[in-house]
């Protein structure tokens, strides 16, 4: 599977980071660390913090206090197109698309900051060879796909930046099971290129299964991180924070 992405050698740090809205504090000193070319997952109950810092990272929440930076570049008070500029692409929440638009049209958009057609023409038969579904339907407006050709849409647009690290919000929310399997096998594909990839979840057994690295949320704060083999052990974990026994 070959994206065309950029050689991840950047760390994603955030550190000791407060975020909220308005006067109300939701993330209270987040600390994470995003290796180059791992997947590193985010993962907690609804209500966690998961949105808000994933929103933080992208500049849409403002820092109140901490640090976030990718390899030397401070991202605290960056706009959200140059945080992607920088080589930052996102996946947003519900498998967004540009319902009006055709398949061809929303990769166009996923594009519009490479001020080089070519190279952006270029990127999209890449996505279209990873996902030949969308080639056979590259005239079909987004609002009539299926919800797993949405997701895939969703992914192919974020991947249209050419990004060194891929955040993935929540890319199995409201998906049938076939098409949850679909998506991670997907995210496990792009692991394999040397992509950087943060993947943020709910669904505890599959997000452990393809992370290297995992942070658990609960209240805004960081209460469990580790590598995933041993936090796919911690059957207390699961039970105290996602209602479920290993």
């Amino acid at each position: 599977m070959s994206t065309a992405g950029k050689a991840a050698s950047r760390h994603l740090s955030v550190s000791q980071v407060t975020s909220g809205y308005d006067r109300a504090d939701v993330l209270k000193g987040v600390s994470i660390e995003v290796r180059p070319g791992a997947v590193t997952c985010i993962l907690g109950a609804n209500g966690a913090g998961k949105s808000t810092l994933i929103r933080t990272i992208l500049g849409l929440n403002r820092v109140r206090s901490g640090t976030i930076t990718f390899g030397d570049a401070s991202l605290s008070g960056m706009p959200t197109h140059r945080i992607v500029a920088l080589g930052i692409g996102v996946v947003p929440e519900g498998n967004r698309v540009l319902p009006r638009m055709t398949i061809e049209e929303n990769l166009q958009v996923g594009g519009l900051l490479d001020p080089y057609p070519r190279r952006v023409a270029d990127r999209m038969e890449a996505m279209f060879a990873v996902f030949p579904r969308l080639k056979e339907r590259r005239a079909q407006l987004a609002g009539t796909l299926s919800g797993g050709e949405r997701s895939m849409l969703s992914i192919a647009r974020g991947l249209m930046t050419d990004p060194e690290l891929v955040v993935f919000d929540e890319p199995s929310l409201g998906l049938s099971p076939l098409f949850v399997s679909e998506v991670f096998g997907i995210v496990r594909r792009l692991k394999e290129t040397g992509l950087t990839i943060l993947l943020v979840e709910q669904n505890v057994r599959q997000t452990l299964d393809v992370a290297d690295h995992g942070y658990v949320l609960a209240q805004g704060r960081v209460v469990a991180s580790g590598e995933t083999r041993v936090l796919r052990e911690d059957a207390e974990l699961h039970k105290a924070y996602f209602g479920v026994h290993h």
